[in-house]
C-alpha cells in the first residue's frame, strides 16, 4: 500500500471527524485525546509563530523567543503570504 495514499486517507478521516464535532470543548478534547503532550506543544508553537508573524514580529525575534529554527518561522511566513492560505484566513477570523 502506498504510504502517501494512506496519509491522505487518514487526514480525510480526521478532517471529517473534526467537522462533525459541535463545540470548542469537543474539539479540544478530541485533540487532547489524539495527540501527545509533545505534539500539542509543537502544534501550539506553530500557531504562535503564525500569530507573531501576523503581529509584525521579525522572523529572527520569533525564532529566538520560541526557541525554534528560522526554517520553521520562514515556513510560517510563506504560508501567510499565500493568498489561498486557510491558516491565514483563520488568523484573520480570530482577531
Amino acid at each position: 500500500m502506498d504510504r502517501n495514499v494512506t496519509n491522505v486517507s487518514q487526514l480525510q478521516k480526521i478532517s471529517k471527524a473534526v467537522k462533525n464535532l459541535h463545540t470548542e470543548i469537543e474539539i479540544e478534547a478530541f485533540f487532547k485525546e489524539l495527540l501527545t503532550d509533545s505534539e500539542i506543544k509543537t502544534l501550539s508553537k506553530r500557531w504562535c509563530i503564525l500569530e507573531m508573524l501576523e503581529q509584525g514580529c521579525t522572523q529572527r525575534e520569533i525564532a529566538k523567543d520560541l526557541q525554534v529554527s528560522l526554517c520553521k518561522v520562514t515556513r510560517g511566513s510563506r504560508i501567510l503570504k499565500n493568498n489561498k492560505s486557510v491558516l491565514a484566513k483563520c488568523l484573520i477570523k480570530e482577531k
